[in-house]
Parts: structure tokens; C-alpha cells; sequence
């Protein structure tokens, strides 16, 4: 059983009722490694992903200890230092409800952008910010810490998938440029594309949870052109912005054709070589810079079927309001699977399955609103 499981249960249900896109145990690792041995620094108990009021994605971070002999304020220096490393903009540290904090040393903690407080006070706070803890499982399977703790023994299960799962759930969480983000998650994906098998539950998990994390970065990467754009350019002008962005500027992206270029021998002006299925590509992020905030509200939906995959479960009524509050996110749904299926070449069906879903939400919504 995971350690401190009540309260990290407490913080995915707050996450799902702020609609946050949430990651349970995620492991922090040196960006800049000079031994072979990976070694582990530390790791959180909830990372969050939220959004400003202009798209840009902020992160939140859990610290939860039910110990009755932890130092509050040195959890709170402890956190701080967290937060520098993974770039969070606010902390929440969850403590038992029996330990004495000082009205002191919440204020320091509130100066430096963490929430210090017991598990009993939690909902209140919770409240005052807009969301609830007192989320039933049954309506949102995210939102239960047991989907979670199946998703994590996957690995297990599945070996030759390790290095995805292993990604997914920590090393993706610390890339600091959503193209980059962009980039891995399909390329750990392609990886294991021989191993997916779309008549098994638990690899559909696999490919909602990559598609989970494929929404986010393009939303983000929507977002920032929508920014510098305002609306999408004459088509070649896109192309390379897009292609640009995708790799961290144009020093980047050229080195980037240069290797392709030598390691195939093909054309260094054939860029759109580079990156798999890169018309497809352009064309989904057009639709994206739609509105781009909602394909995070996407990414969130996809994290919600790949755990209902994973656990069985019907159609949530979390899909449901999703689906209503963020009228493209089904569409956003259906344009990335298409996309990430055709560009991994993994069976039709994969996407099948995933339109079917989106389909059956937005049919659902609509005859509720009759």
C-alpha cells in the first residue's frame, strides 16, 4: 500500500474537482548526471498541472506526511527547494491532524507560495479555493487513488513497457519545453508500438495515458503560437514555426535535419522528414489554436478514459461534464488519437475505440441537455 495513501487520495480528488491534470509519485532525478548510476534525488507525492487565465500552464505540488513527528517549517524549506527544481508555482503540504503548526510558520510558508496545513483542514481550504475533497469515486475514476495505484503496477506486469511507463509517470513531468515533451511521448510510444495489443484493456490504458500526455504538450505548444500569432500564418510561414517550436528553435531544429540527413541520407531541405506524420501534425495544431485551453480540459478527459480502461469502468459522469463545460474536448480527442495511431502505426483500432468513446460522451450530453 502506497505511504500516506489518505492524504495523496485527498489530493487527487481537490485536483479533479479544480480540473487539474494530476500525477501521483513522481520521481525527481538530476537534470545533469556525471555518475552511470541514475540515483534518485527525491519525489513528490501529487504534481498538478493547471492553467493561468492566458493558457500557460502552471505546476502544483503535494507534499503528504502522516507522520505525528514531522518538523512542519522543515518541511516547508524542504518543499521550497522542491518547487525551485520542478519550476512549481505553488505547494500544498498535508500533515497530520494531530501535529501543532504555529501561526508563524504558516505565514513564512504562505510567503514562500505554500499551503501549510492538517488533513482535517484540507476541505476547508479546499472550499475557500473553489474545489472540494468530498469527490465520490464513482464519479470520477481519477479521482480514486486505487486506479492509480493499478496504473503504477503496470510496469510489473508488463516489462518491455517499463521504459515508457517509467517516463510517463516522472521523467515527462521534469522537461521544461512542451516541445520536447511533445517529441518523447511519441517517440516512447513508437518504441513499444509492437507490444500494444488494442483487444487488451490495460494497453488502451497505456496508449489514453501517452494520448493524456500528448494533449498537454500540444496545448501548450497551441497556446504559444496562439500568443505570437494571434491566428495561424500562409502555410510555409506555419510549417516552420511549428517545426521550430516543436524543437527548441531553429539552431535546433537544422542540427536536428542534419543528423536525419546523415543518419538516412536523404535531403537536408526535406524537413518535414524529422518528425513523423508532420502535415498531420501542423493540421492538428491549427485546430488546436481553436482553442487551445481546451485541449488541456482534452488531456484531462483522455487521463480519465485510460484509467476507466484500465479499471473497467463505464462511461463517469467527470466525462460527461468535461465534455460539457469544454465543448471541443471530445473533437481534441479524436483529432490526437487519429494522429498519434497514424504516426506510430499502431492498429486502426486503438483510435477506434477512442472515437467510439468521444462519440458516446457527446451523443450522452446531448440528451441530457433535452
Amino acid at each position: 500500500m502506497l505511504k500516506d495513501r489518505a492524504q495523496k487520495a485527498l489530493a487527487l480528488k481537490f485536483c479533479i474537482s479544480k480540473r487539474w491534470l494530476p500525477q501521483l509519485e513522481v520521481n525527481i532525478e538530476s537534470s545533469k548526471r556525471i555518475e552511470k548510476q541514475n540515483l534518485l534525488l527525491t519525489d513528490l507525492d501529487v504534481l498538478a498541472i493547471a492553467l493561468s487565465p492566458v493558457g500557460e500552464q502552471v505546476k502544483f505540488i503535494f507534499d503528504c506526511k502522516s507522520g505525528n513527528r514531522e518538523s512542519p517549517i522543515g518541511r516547508v524549506f524542504w518543499l521550497k527547494g522542491v518547487m525551485e527544481k520542478t519550476h512549481s508555482s505553488h505547494g500544498f503540504i498535508l500533515m497530520n491532524s494531530k501535529i501543532n503548526i504555529g501561526k508563524d510558520h504558516r505565514l513564512t510558508a504562505a510567503d514562500l507560495h505554500i499551503s501549510l496545513l492538517k488533513e482535517n483542514e484540507f476541505e476547508s481550504l479546499s472550499i475557500g479555493t473553489g474545489g472540494t475533497t468530498s469527490i465520490n469515486i464513482d464519479y470520477s475514476v481519477a479521482a480514486d487513488i486505487s486506479a492509480w495505484e493499478k496504473l503504477s503496477e503496470l510496469n510489473k506486469k508488463y516489462p518491455n513497457m517499463s521504459e515508457y511507463l517509467l517516463f510517463s509517470s516522472s521523467s515527462f513531468w521534469m522537461i521544461n519545453e512542451p516541445g520536447e515533451q511533445c517529441r518523447k511521448v511519441v517517440a516512447k510510444l513508437r518504441r513499444i508500438r509492437s507490444e500494444l495489443d488494442p483487444s487488451k484493456n490495460e494497453h488502451l490504458c497505456i496508449f489514453g495515458d501517452a494520448l493524456s500526455l500528448f494533449l498537454m504538450t500540444i496545448s501548450n505548444i497551441a497556446n504559444k503560437l496562439l500568443l505570437v500569432l494571434i491566428s495561424p500564418t500562409e502555410k510555409d510561414d506555419f510549417s516552420s514555426l511549428v517545426l521550430a517550436y516543436l524543437y527548441g528553435g531553429y539552431e535546433n531544429l537544422n542540427a536536428a535535419i542534419k543528423i536525419r540527413s546523415l543518419a538516412t541520407g536523404q535531403n537536408e531541405g526535406d524537413a518535414l522528414s524529422i518528425f513523423p506524420e508532420t502535415n498531420k501534425f501542423e493540421h492538428l495544431i491549427r485546430e488546436i489554436m481553436q482553442a487551445p485551453q481546451q485541449a488541456m480540459a482534452a488531456a484531462l478527459l483522455a487521463r480519465e478514459l485510460s484509467l476507466c480502461m484500465l479499471t473497467n469502468s463505464e462511461q463517469t459522469n467527470f466525462q460527461l461534464d468535461i465534455a460539457n463545460e469544454n465543448p471541443y474536448a471530445t473533437k481534441f480527442i479524436l483529432l490526437a488519437s487519429e494522429y498519434l495511431q497514424q504516426a506510430i502505426k499502431l492498429p486502426p483500432e486503438f483510435n477506434e475505440i477512442f472515437s467510439k468513446i468521444s462519440f458516446g460522451i457527446t451523443a450522452e450530453n446531448t440528451k441530457r441537455k433535452k
